[in-house]
């Protein structure tokens, strides 16, 4: 029963929506929000219809959201009578108790002259995962192979155990970790030359800590897991997956592209995914280098194409958190857009992030 802040006499009319008797006063009178109201039920209760609920928010402004009403909240109204209907008014002043949200005030930045630099700025020491790596066939360590499970599952997690069958079983004891991956990409090109390969694509999907040797097997505990382990997955020695690196506003005159992303699942990269990008140790780049992601194009003229007269836009940086000699793997730091979704020089629709450029000075 909802509780009013006047004594009237009510009477309800035939359609089952409530009503003020004739001989009452029709002055404004209020209405506290009680604990468990909501707009649908104070609409059916003042206006004989839940539909009606819009209006009742409309025109009480403080409530800045239909879902959010608080208890102590006054909603005043007039009530009807058999002819004319209640409305609805709205209180201001001293009337208006309880919960009011506080006004929003915005202020105006004007816009700095020079050239489009965005994410300029030194950033703390950061923490990375680098889940995925980049290797050719010849230089490619694999130990064996996760072989089976005690678990009646398909994919196995952290505390879980698997059989390792390993090249030399006997060379491990307990206590020993050994790191677990997958292909996930046969080779990956450079977007600008299909005949520049890098090998292939991997998931680090977790690590594993040694606890028996039986026979040619190796009973090992997951440890962690960043992706569901499965059966037939690769075993290598122990590999860092967490950075810890300086990032600092790029420095230097490189400049590349992103050859491809680790999340094959997905069109486009945004903040913490893992790229990589064509320059490494042979170009000079070091872990904790970082760099713009621009883009010089018109979405609106061309979502994908890019227009190389235009003005560079920034839309994102990137750290390097591991380096080989041909290439980096980089973590995206900055993103004020999804990143990815290029045509490629060649003219191939490639929708990932591969052929984004990245430069060190932009402008």
């Amino acid at each position: 029963m909802l509780s009013l802040f006047f004594t009237l006499q009510l009477a309800h009319a035939q359609d089952g929506g409530m009503v003020i008797s004739e001989e009452e006063d029709s002055s404004s009178s209020q209405y506290v929000i009680q604990p468990g109201d909501t707009l649908w039920e104070l609409s059916q209760a003042f206006l004989g219809d839940p539909e009606y609920w819009p209006k009742l928010w409309s025109i009480n402004e403080y409530i800045t959201n239909p879902h959010w009403i608080y208890p102590g909240n006054i909603i005043g109204f007039t009530p009807g009578t058999t002819i004319d209907p209640p409305q609805i008014d709205i209180l201001t002043g001293q009337q208006q108790e309880g919960y009011v949200v506080d006004s929003v005030e915005y202020e105006t930045i004007e816009s700095t002259c020079g050239p489009d630099i965005a994410f300029d700025f030194k950033q703390p020491t950061g923490t990375f995962l680098v889940p995925g790596f980049i290797e050719t066939d010849e230089n490619l360590e694999v130990l064996g192979t996760v072989e089976a499970s005690p678990h009646n599952q398909s994919f196995m997690v952290e505390n879980d155990k698997i059989y390792l069958k390993l090249q030399d079983p006997e060379l491990y004891s307990c206590g020993d970790i050994v790191t677990i991956f997958r292909k996930v990409k046969k080779r990956v090109h450079h977007p600008d030359s299909y005949f520049k390969k890098y090998g292939s694509m991997y998931l680090i999907v977790g690590d594993a800590k040694v606890v028996h040797q039986y026979g040619n097997y190796v009973v090992a505990e997951i440890r962690t897991s960043q992706a569901e382990i499965q059966r037939g997955d690769m075993v290598t020695s122990p590999t860092p997956t967490v950075v810890q690196v300086d990032i600092d506003v790029p420095k230097g005159s490189l400049q590349g592209v992103i050859i491809d992303q680790l999340s094959q699942n997905h069109s486009f990269s945004s903040e913490r995914d893992t790229v990589f990008i064509d320059r490494g140790a042979d170009d000079g780049v070091k872990v904790g280098d970082s760099f713009y992601i621009i883009t010089q194009h018109d979405p609106y003229v061309s979502e994908m194409k890019e227009d190389y007269s235009l003005p560079p836009s920034v839309i994102g940086r990137i750290v390097v958190v591991q380096v080989k000699d041909n290439h980096a793997v980089a973590v995206i730091t900055d993103a004020a857009t999804s990143i990815g979704g290029k045509h490629t020089s060649s003219g191939r629709k490639d929708l990932t992030s591969a052929g984004v450029s990245i430069t060190q000075e932009p402008f």
